[in-house]
């Protein structure tokens, strides 16, 4: 690694013995956060830009992943000029919130809830209460329900799973349910920093973060990969360097570590090319599931209210449901969610019943939902629940109960608190 800006892991910085909030890299990115957050909106290079360029992030689809690397290379470079314009070292390198590790690694480093600069000028890292969640502020960890990363990196393809695939079961046109990664932890723990977590200067380390985990991911191997289609290693985005200057690169590019300038502290540094690209790798759609085979049971019509309780809905068998089918797979599919994005809106999704496997007394958590920011329009999440559930056989209304758990505990919740609705649950055979 040593031709290789190393990012490191955040709690290295942090004294064991909490004598100190700070280490030499976070004056230098404090420093940068502030200059960026001097400069004006219209200014590419500047904070309020950097972080209405990540809600612009192509969402629910398997370029997310190769977005959100290129989006956060790029701020790299532009706080790295700064640093190195202040006196500070060339090389610096954004560190990453290893919060996945649980206990005092999930607290927020506190540097970033320092009110001021070793010097007592303000903290341009610090976040008040109300713009950051109070209880981060104060030192509690993030919950594991919320920073997990085990369901996304025991994912056997990037594409459905790992990385977001917009052709799960549904209709056209339907919002594109997010991707493993994406879902949790990316999504959860955003939802839980404040009402715009793309302001929170930790946001960056969040996102280097998942960055890292996609490499994790590569690197247990078993066939992990990156999709060879064209249709991805070929898809271009731009974005404004150091200087100013709009520069692209390709899902294709970002997607090997080897062809960028930095690595992660504990994961192994690319060293070939992981996706080679053969004649007829671009033929053919991203994955074969044969078609929705149908329908085996749905909620109420009605849909429901989430809250800070837990709620619960029974499934109804549909009528006309399909007959079992060799290597088809379960889904449940949670149609036109919303919520205001109040912090804390995560939801555990859990499964019980009579056909539900290995579930104890709360049911077979299957996943989360959550919402980040202010509201955007109706939500889509589709979970295969192959591995949990029995889908031979016929089903009954008695088959299945699907709960939706409050993420985070009632002592961290704010007021008002969290919010949303689900609209059509669907379990569908396909």
């Amino acid at each position: 690694m040593a031709d290789r800006n190393v990012r490191p892991d955040v709690g290295v910085a942090v004294p064991a013995n909490g004598a100190s909030a700070w280490d030499e890299r976070f004056v230098h990115y404090a420093r940068a956060v502030g200059v960026m957050q001097a400069r004006a909106p219209e200014d590419p290079t500047s904070w309020a830009a950097q972080a209405a360029l990540h809600r612009a992030a192509p969402r629910g689809t398997w370029f997310f992943l190769p977005w959100l690397r290129m989006q956060l290379w790029y701020f790299e470079r532009i706080v790295r000029a700064i640093v190195a314009a202040d006196g500070g070292p060339a090389d610096w390198a954004l560190p990453f919130w290893g919060y996945d590790a649980g206990g005092r690694a999930a607290a927020l480093p506190p540097a970033f809830a320092a009110r001021c600069l070793p010097g007592g000028d303000p903290n341009p890292l610090y976040r008040p209460d109300g713009a950051r969640a109070g209880w981060l502020n104060a030192g509690s960890p993030l919950p594991g329900a919320v920073t997990s990363a085990a369901r996304a990196l025991m994912a056997p393809g990037f594409s459905p799973g790992f990385g977001g695939d917009p052709g799960v079961p549904g209709c056209p046109g339907d919002p594109a349910p997010p991707g493993l990664l994406e879902a949790e932890p990316h999504d959860t723990v955003g939802a839980v920093l404040g009402p715009e977590p793309a302001l929170d200067p930790v946001f960056p380390l969040h996102l280097a973060n998942i960055d890292r985990l996609w490499e994790v991911w590569l690197a247990r191997a078993a066939g992990r990969a990156n999709p060879a289609q064209f249709d991805w290693t070929d898809r271009v985005f731009w974005f404004h360097d150091a200087d100013g200057r709009l520069r692209s690169l390709t899902c294709g590019q970002v997607g090997d570590l080897a062809n960028l300038d930095y690595a992660y502290a504990g994961v192994p540094a690319p060293t070939s090319a992981g996706c080679v690209l053969k004649p007829g790798a671009d033929r053919g759609p991203v994955t074969e599931r044969g078609g929705v085979r149908g329908r085996l049971a749905t909620g109420d019509a009605d849909g429901l209210e989430l809250g800070p309780q837990t709620r619960r809905m029974a499934l109804s068998a549909s009528g006309d449901a399909p007959a079992a089918a060799s290597g088809a797979r379960v889904y449940l599919c949670i149609e036109d969610a919303q919520g205001e994005g109040v912090p804390g809106s995560v939801w555990e999704v859990r499964l019980a019943g009579r056909r539900v496997r290995a579930a104890d007394d709360d049911g077979a958590t299957v996943g989360t939902i959550a919402f980040a920011g202010p509201a955007d329009g109706a939500h889509r999440f589709v979970f295969d629940i192959t591995g949990v559930v029995d889908g031979n056989g016929e089903w009954d209304d008695r088959s299945m109960v699907v709960s939706f758990h409050p993420a985070l505990p009632p002592g961290f919740l704010v007021e008002p608190g969290p919010a949303a609705r689900v609209g059509r649950v669907i379990v569908m055979r396909g």
